[in-house]
């Protein structure tokens, strides 16, 4: 078995600093997003749509349109946008009713990504009561944080874990003023080439801020201990900042986030050692190198296939953990893993856990693989004690948490009925010749369009993607990176002219897109991509470009076309089967922000997902509907 060892402690990270331990950024505990909405005075739990016996609300409406990404739909008005993103939901919200039906919510991997899941919600349940609702910053603090807050202090630092020797070096100081001189012929010294930061609020012990803080240029403070390590400062410059005014209310706020969040991460610090401190645990180190050996054959082999990696962190990758799910025996991955008190956990836990972590490796090497997966194991095992005790509270029933729960399972429902289509979608070289024989009889001045198209099979990999455009990214830089269209990559994710009728809803969407606009996600066969029109144009002599197209890639346009068109009917079909009313009046007045940006909820004791699952454009079923009866 291998044991770990779980204490929780604080560590230095004061820049590249390690050796002191007296700041507090090493234990980073996240904080919870708390999810305010404006209601602009409309009932939040109204509904706004039913779908069989689901019903829509304003909240989950609102929440879903404005915490995640949607890079435009068919038009840039606003109404028509509203409308298509409802019609999207709804669409998810039949597909998943029809999955329950058929008992798809029973699938082990529907069931094991919902436990984790729920127990990320209970921690972060249990996080909001032992932490966010005692945090209390009194009128005295925020009056003293309000005198520090616009000012940076340089300092250099002597450390030492033995008393005796900090005390000898301290009044060597005193005597001869020799700091610099002194720090230069010790191990510290590599890390301060230049002084280091301090601010409000970097430091974890207060006392020591106060002594630091008090100090006057070139002044040495007396030693302080913190965390077994005493540490003799020195004041080495200080900048203010101008725009901060102690007197305005941007330099209050400021001052009370930053005071909170010592606390925060103070009181959670409290915690986790009074629930983990202390507790040797132990793992099986024959499944744990098991997993790891099998980890590394398939990141190897990944990396082989494909492209090497852009930079030296391999990123660890949900098909990575899919691949050794299906290559491991069944009877091994159901094995004990791990066992504390009455908890049991199997590899396959441990696996499922790995997929809403960010885990990335500095080389493909084993033993760097197996060292890196070594440290997650602790971080599982103190996740699961922490889980236990929200367990024990009964966390997990409260509404918000099954609220949660809910919404996530019907969108991996949905998600996994949407993928059956693809295996029913094929194009024959006789469709390809049909197709090309129609268009030689067909008047040749069409609309030709050229876009770029990010593919990846991986919603995280998309995920990722939406990330990077909202904060500016260049659209090519991120198809050269993440698009998995085999005949698209050397040309950058670009497909080059094509008439703008052959491509399904990527088509039909980018032929009314203006040029430089993106536009994002779509489900298509084995993924979802996200396009950004490059050109369009009339071609009077398009028949020639048809016919020099490769047939694997008019197949791709035309598999296109056809799952988009059997998704969208069949999308139909389900809303009379399961009976849509959409109130059109409550659609028109509601007020939603104009933000469009992917937003992480930040996971209470650490971690973070999704703040809500990527509603994937499927609306055309509703004018499909429409055209046969009206919705009501």
């Amino acid at each position: 078995m291998m044991k770990i060892f779980l204490n929780r402690f604080y560590e230095t990270v004061i820049s590249g600093f390690r050796y002191s331990r007296i700041i507090l950024l090493s234990v980073q505990i996240l904080i919870s997003l708390f999810f305010y909405s404006n209601s602009f005075g409309q009932d939040d739990s109204k509904p706004i749509a039913k779908v069989g016996n689901q019903i829509i609300t304003l909240e989950e409406f609102r929440d879903r349109y404005e915490f995640m990404p949607h890079l435009n739909y068919s038009s840039d008005n606003k109404d028509t946008l509203k409308k298509e993103f409802l019609y999207s939901l709804i669409a998810e919200k039949l597909w998943a009713l029809e999955g329950l039906e058929k008992g798809v919510d029973t699938l082990d991997v529907v069931r094991s990504s919902l436990k984790t899941l729920e127990k990320l919600f209970v921690k972060d349940e249990l996080f909001r009561n032992e932490v966010e609702s005692k945090i209390k910053v009194t009128s005295e603090e925020i009056s003293k944080g309000l005198l520090r807050v616009s000012r940076t202090l340089y300092v250099k630092i002597i450390t030492s874990s033995d008393s005796s020797e900090i005390f000898r070096i301290y009044n060597h100081l005193v005597n001869f003023n020799n700091f610099d001189s002194l720090l230069a012929l010790r191990p510290e010294y590599n890390s301060q080439q230049k002084p280091l930061q301090i601010k409000l609020g970097t430091l974890s012990d207060e006392y020591a801020e106060d002594v630091v803080f008090d100090l006057k240029l070139n002044e040495i403070s007396v030693p302080i201990l913190s965390n077994n390590n005493w540490f003799i400062f020195r004041l080495e410059n200080e900048e203010i900042d101008s725009t901060i005014l102690s007197d305005n209310e941007t330099a209050r706020n400021k001052t009370i986030s930053i005071l909170s969040e010592r606390k925060r991460k103070a009181l959670a610090g409290k915690y986790l050692d009074k629930v983990i401190g202390g507790r040797t645990i132990s793992a099986n180190s024959e499944l744990f190198n098991l997993f790891a050996d099998t980890l590394v054959n398939i990141i190897q082999k990944r990396i082989d296939e494909k492209s090497p990696e852009l930079s030296n962190i391999i990123e660890l990758k949900p098909d990575d953990l899919q691949r050794s799910l299906k290559l491991l025996d069944k009877e091994k991955l159901n094995s004990l893993f791990v066992e504390f008190d009455s908890t049991k956990l199997s590899l396959k836990d441990f696996i499922y856990y790995l997929m809403y972590q960010k885990v990335s490796f500095p080389s493909t090497k084993s033993n760097r693989i197996k060292s890196v997966m070594n440290k997650v194991v602790k971080q599982f095992i103190e996740d699961e004690v922490i889980t236990q005790e929200g367990y024990k509270r009964r966390l997990n029933h409260l509404s918000s948490v099954r609220k949660d729960i809910d919404i996530w399972k019907n969108y991996y429902v949905s998600e996994l009925m949407l993928q059956t289509f693809n295996d029913s979608v094929s194009v024959s070289d006789s469709e390809v010749e049909n197709y090309l024989s129609q268009k030689l009889t067909t008047d040749s001045n069409q609309l030709q369009l050229n876009i770029a198209e990010i593919f990846t099979p991986q919603l995280d990999d998309l995920m990722i993607v939406l990330d990077e455009l909202n904060k500016g990214s260049d659209f090519t830089d991120l198809a050269k990176k993440y698009n998995q269209r085999e005949y698209t990559k050397k040309s950058n994710g670009q497909w080059g002219y094509f008439p703008a009728n052959s491509a399904g809803l990527i088509g039909k969407i980018a032929s009314e897109m203006e040029i430089g606009q993106v536009y994002g996600p779509i489900k298509v066969e084995d993924g979802y991509s996200i396009i950004k029109l490059i050109d369009k144009k009339i071609f009077s002599d398009s028949l020639i470009k048809i016919s020099d197209e490769p047939r694997d890639y008019i197949k791709m346009k035309l598999s296109l076309t056809r799952l988009n068109d059997l998704i969208n009917k069949n999308t139909a079909q389900l809303a009379l089967k399961y009976n849509v009313t959409i109130d059109e009046k409550l659609l028109r007045t509601i007020e939603l922000s104009e933000l469009n940006m992917f937003t992480y909820r930040l996971i209470g004791f650490g971690g973070k997902i999704a703040a809500m699952p990527v509603t994937i454009p499927v609306f055309e079923w509703y004018y499909l509907l429409n055209s046969m009866t009206e919705i009501p």
